[in-house]
């Protein structure tokens, strides 16, 4: 005996997907209302460094910038010290083999692994306190790189030494051979002893070490940096001062840049960066007074971040001060898969600007501030109007989804859709009871659970488990 198929699933299913992000979108702003919210505030997670880099702009109406690297003093002086033995390795001198002064400028050129190295040493590890679990123990175990990066200067001094014993000086070879294969061994053990240093110092014993000092640190650079910032927008004068400190550090490097420009070579070019990389540090000061703007994230550590500078880590910047405080709703709705922009309908149904005007607690209306947002008080028209058109054509579908389903199989579709029928009418005698009592007398009390039906609305938003 064959059993009947009491109801099509697909568009049912496919109904019921479609009409679940304007229910969500609708309890949440009701819910928000109902509770006095007017701002949600999360930590900004945009992240700006001051190297070069490219732009994408986030989901949550945060503007975010990515950019690789950060310039610095240690970082600057890298390149400089690079340029300068590329410029020695290349010079001749009368008497001496190519050899030696090749040998002198890779040893000076050596130097500028080991401060790019140092660099990122300090920059990932104490550079990024509060982001990260153990900075100590991270800036520790960087040592080790620190320590096999010298190796290449002492193989450009081996390099060098071994060059004076041949040509016209060929008889200090006896000399120079030997001292040179000591300077050659010497790299390679330095190089082998960096790796294994390296290994030791970030195995779990010593990071075990670490670790308390760690913890012992980040709460206080962290909390340091929320003072300064607070006391700066609570007296007002955290973004007039960061905008001051980002003049001044945009006339330094506009300044660096055209010494650099200027001077027609590499290294007068380095020394225009230089004074770059100071006005950078100048323009991230301005984070430890404004949580909007440049180094607004982590303001200290960023601050240590951009005096060393960093080769592949970027300093993360505060979001501007207009953000959509609904980025990180939008984002959490994102996530459970209800679209890129769960609430765009209900920005869309409030003229753009999504419960702009909601703020009034739960003084007068519990939905007061809602309503204040979607009209006019004293007009004659209700103004949850809107609300209420929406959510009638939201039942109008369901009615016609679930007559369609009984009619072609049975009763039964009607009861799969029963809940979701049950809670758009919930919904619409929740708006309409609220905007009758509105046009009444301009306000209700708030006395009971002013946020129950709405509760009970977003209660039903969850699927209840069946035995």
């Amino acid at each position: 005996m064959s059993t009947p198929r009491l109801l099509n699933r697909r568009p049912t299913a496919t109904a019921f997907m479609s009409l679940r992000t304007p229910l969500i979108a609708v309890a949440v702003a009701g819910l928000l209302a109902a509770c006095g919210g007017s701002t949600v505030n999360s930590p900004p997670t945009s992240s700006t460094g001051s190297g070069s880099g490219s732009g994408s702009t986030g989901s949550g109406g945060n503007t975010t910038t990515t950019t690789t690297g950060t310039s610095g003093a240690v970082t600057g002086a890298a390149k400089t010290t690079n340029d300068l033995g590329s410029i020695i390795a290349a010079q001749t001198i009368p008497g001496l083999s190519p050899q030696v002064t090749r040998g002198l400028g890779d040893a000076v050129s050596g130097t500028s692994s080991t401060l790019n190295t140092l660099a990122n040493a300090v920059s990932s590890g104490v550079g990024r306190i509060g982001a990260t679990q153990n900075p100590v123990g991270t800036t520790v175990a960087g040592l080790g790189s620190v320590v096999s990066s010298t190796s290449g200067v002492v193989q450009g001094l081996s390099t060098a030494v071994d060059g004076l014993g041949s040509g016209n000086l060929a008889p200090l070879s006896p000399v120079t051979t030997p001292l040179a294969g000591a300077l050659s061994t010497t790299a390679t053990t330095l190089n082998a002893g960096g790796a294994t240093l390296g290994n030791t110092l970030g195995s779990a014993p010593v990071q075990q070490l670490t670790q308390p000092l760690s913890t012992a640190i980040t709460p206080i650079v962290v909390t340091a940096g929320l003072v300064t910032q607070a006391v700066g927008t609570q007296t007002g004068l955290g973004a007039p001062l960061g905008g001051l400190l980002a003049q001044l550090g945009g006339t330094l490097g506009a300044a660096g840049s055209q010494a650099g420009s200027t001077s027609g070579n590499p290294l007068g070019a380095d020394a225009g960066a230089l004074i770059g990389s100071l006005g950078n540090t100048v323009t991230n000061a301005g984070g430890l007074v404004n949580p909007n703007g440049p180094n607004g994230v982590l303001p200290i550590p960023g601050l240590i971040t951009s005096l060393v500078g960093s080769t592949n880590l970027s300093i993360a910047n505060g979001p501007p001060s207009n953000s959509s405080p609904f980025g990180p709703l939008q984002d959490t709705l994102a996530s459970l898969g209800l679209g890129g922009n769960p609430l765009g309908s209900l920005s869309t149904l409030l003229g753009g600007t999504p419960l702009a005007g909601v703020g009034s607690g739960l003084n007068g209306a519990p939905l007061g501030a809602l309503t204040s947002a979607l009209g006019s008080t004293g007009s004659g028209t209700s103004p949850l109007s809107s609300l209420q058109s929406v959510t009638g054509a939201l039942s109008g579908a369901l009615s016609g989804v679930t007559g369609g389903a009984a009619g072609s199989s049975s009763a039964g579709g009607a009861q799969a859709l029963g809940p979701v029928t049950a809670l758009v009418g919930q919904l619409t005698d929740t708006l309409s009871g609220a905007a009758g009592s509105t046009a009444a007398t301009g306000s209700t009390s708030a006395s009971g659970s002013p946020a129950g039906g709405l509760t009970t609305l977003l209660g039903g938003l969850v699927p209840v488990s069946r035995k």
